[in-house]
C-alpha cells in the first residue's frame, strides 16, 4: 500500500515538473479518510523557468477536476494568473461518501493556461494532469473498561476492549515506559483481529506506583482492512492501592541516655507476609555498633520475633521517634519504606548529698543548722529539686519539713539549710529524701542514710557530728570537690 502512494507521488513529481504549468508538490489534510468525512488537497502550482532561462507570465490558470463516484468534488477550480518563476497554493476540498468501502480512490485534474512572449502576436495553451490518491478506510474505534477500578501489588484484571470502528488486525498491546505500572513480565501482549469487544486477561505490576488516583496509558499497534499500520493510545484510570508495610516494635528493655547498651524489639507483622527483612536506623543518634543493619528474615503474617543488637545512643530521656529504613522483597522486587520506632531512653539522673552541722559537735537538746548540699551528678538538668530531712535524732524547728532548691543545671549544686534540735545523746540514722523531677519529665525520689551521734552536753571532748564511718572525711572532700574546685574553675576561665 505505502508502495503505491510512492508511485503516485513520483509520477505526479516527474510528470509535471516541466516548463509553463508545474505541480511541485502537495498534501492531504490527513493520511486516511473515513467514509462519510471530508478532507482537503493542498497543492502548489508553479510557473517555473525553463533550463534555457525563457519563461513568460502564465494567465487563465484553471483546474478541471474529475473525481471518482466515491469521492465529491467541485469540478472547475479557477487558479488565476501566476508570473513567470511564481507559484501559488492551491486548496481543493473534497468529501467522501458515507457508503464508500475502503480503498484507494483516485482524483485526475487537469491544468490548464495561457501563456505567450513580449513579441508573440497569439498566445501557447499549455497544460498539466495529476493525478491524486485519496485512501479511505473504516478506521478502528478503541474503548477500554476493566472489571477492577482498584488494584495494588500484581493484579490480574480483565480489560474489555471494544471496536466501533472497521477490523483491527494484528494488534499488539504495551504500557507506556513512562507508566509507573506496568505488565507484570511481560513488555507486549498480543491481542490478534479485534471486530466488535473482547475480554483481555492483563497482569498488572503496580508495585512501584505510589498509592492514589494513575491514568495507565495502553498502546496499540494494529493494521487496518487495508493493511495499513496505525498506533493509538488509550488511556484508564485505576486507584493504586498496595498493601502498607503493617510492622509494630515493642522494646522490651529501655537504654540509658548516653550509654552503650543492646536494643531488644519484638518485631510483629500485622501485614502480608514478607521475605528477607532488614531494619537499620538513619538517625545519626542512634547507631547499630559493628553493623549497617538488623537482618531479620522472613517474617509470616501474624509472626512474632525479638532482635537484639549493640547500639550508641546520643538520645535524650523520654520516649523518641528514631527512623529507620525496612527493607523487604516483594515477589522478585525489593522494596523500602520509612518508618518511625519509638525507642524509650531512660535518664542517668543522680545527686549526691554532702551534710554539715553548725555548730559542732551535736549536743543534745541544743539547736543546730543542718546544711545539706545536694550536686547534680548526671548528664542532663534536673528541675523541681526539693530536699527533706528525718532522723530521731533531731528534732525539726521549721515550719516545713522540706526545702526547695529548684533547678541544677549538669555538674551544678546547691545548699538547703534546717533548724533542727539535738535528741538525748544517742547514735541515730539519718534519712536525707531528694526528689526531683529528670530530663524525660519523669518524677525521681532518692533517699540516703547516714548516721548521726549526739553527744551530752557535758561533753567537752570536742566531739563532731559523725555522718556514718567516714562520714567527716566524705564531707571535707564532698565541699572542697564541689565549691573550691569549681569556683577555682570559674575563676581560671
Amino acid at each position: 500500500m505505502n508502495l503505491l502512494k510512492y508511485l503516485f507521488a513520483f509520477v505526479l513529481i516527474f510528470g509535471l515538473a516541466s516548463a509553463a504549468i508545474s505541480i511541485t508538490s502537495y498534501d492531504l489534510s490527513q493520511p486516511t479518510f473515513k467514509p462519510g468525512t471530508s478532507g482537503v488537497i493542498t497543492m502548489t502550482v508553479a510557473n517555473p523557468i525553463s533550463s534555457s532561462g525563457a519563461s513568460y507570465r502564465m494567465t487563465s490558470i484553471s483546474a478541471t477536476v474529475y473525481p471518482p463516484p466515491e469521492i465529491t468534488m467541485s469540478g472547475n477550480i479557477d487558479i488565476g494568473d501566476i508570473e513567470a518563476g511564481g507559484s501559488t497554493l492551491v486548496s481543493i476540498p473534497f468529501a467522501v461518501k458515507s457508503g464508500a468501502k475502503s480503498g484507494v480512490y483516485t482524483v485526475d485534474l487537469r491544468f490548464s493556461g495561457y501563456s505567450s512572449s513580449p513579441t508573440s502576436t497569439g498566445q501557447d495553451v499549455y497544460s498539466k494532469s495529476v493525478t491524486i490518491p485519496i485512501t479511505v478506510v473504516d478506521i478502528p474505534v478503541f474503548t477500554f473498561t476493566s472489571d477492577k477500578g482498584v488494584i495494588g501489588g500484581i493484579e490480574d484484571i480483565s480489560l474489555s476492549m471494544a471496536n466501533n470502528g472497521g477490523p483491527a488486525r494484528n494488534m499488539r498491546l504495551r504500557i507506556s515506559d513512562s507508566s509507573p505500572v506496568t505488565l507484570y513480565k511481560t513488555s507486549e501482549i498480543f491481542v490478534g483481529d479485534l471486530n466488535g469487544t473482547r475480554a483481555i486477561p492483563l497482569t498488572l505490576d503496580a508495585r512501584s506506583a505510589a498509592d492514589g488516583a494513575v491514568d495507565i496509558p495502553f498502546n496499540l499497534t494494529y493494521e487496518d482492512e487495508l493493511g495499513i499500520s496505525h498506533s493509538t493510545i488509550g488511556t484508564l484510570r485505576f486507584t493504586v492501592k498496595n498493601e502498607v508495610l503493617d510492622l509494630r516494635f515493642n522494646q522490651l528493655a529501655p537504654l540509658t541516655t548516653r550509654k552503650d547498651g543492646d536494643l531488644s524489639l519484638e518485631v510483629v507483622n500485622n501485614g502480608q507476609a514478607l521475605s528477607d527483612v532488614k531494619l537499620s536506623f538513619t538517625n545519626s543518634s542512634l547507631r547499630l555498633k559493628d553493623k549497617s543493619y538488623i537482618q531479620v528474615g522472613d517474617l509470616a503474617a501474624g509472626q512474632k520475633v525479638q532482635l537484639s543488637a549493640a547500639v550508641s545512643n546520643e538520645l535524650t530521656p523520654g520516649t523518641n521517634l528514631v527512623n529507620a529504613k525496612i527493607e523487604w522483597v516483594d515477589k522478585d522486587i525489593r522494596k523500602e519504606q520509612f518508618i518511625d520506632i519509638p525507642i524509650t531512653i531512660a535518664s542517668d539522673a543522680d545527686v549526691a548529698v554532702y551534710l554539715e552541722s553548725k555548730p559542732t559537735p551535736l549536743l543534745a537538746g541544743q539547736e543546730h543548722t543542718i546544711s545539706v548540699l545536694v550536686s547534680n551528678t548526671g548528664s542532663y538538668s534536673i528541675d523541681n529539686v526539693d530536699v527533706g530531712i528525718q532522723s530521731d535524732g533531731l528534732i525539726p524547728m521549721d515550719i516545713t519539713p522540706r526545702q526547695y532548691i529548684g533547678s541544677l543545671a549538669k555538674d551544678d549544686f546547691s545548699t538547703v539549710q534546717f533548724k533542727m534540735r539535738a535528741a538525748p545523746p544517742g547514735t541515730y540514722p539519718i534519712a536525707i529524701n531528694v526528689r526531683y523531677r529528670d530530663a524525660s519529665g519523669d518524677w525521681i525520689t532518692k533517699t540516703l542514710t547516714q548516721t548521726a551521734t549526739v553527744n551530752p552536753v557535758q561533753s567537752a571532748d570536742g566531739s563532731m557530728l559523725y555522718l556514718g564511718l567516714g562520714a567527716i572525711v566524705l564531707v571535707v572532700l564532698g565541699l572542697w570537690f564541689f565549691v573550691f574546685r569549681k569556683k577555682q574553675g570559674q575563676a581560671a576561665g
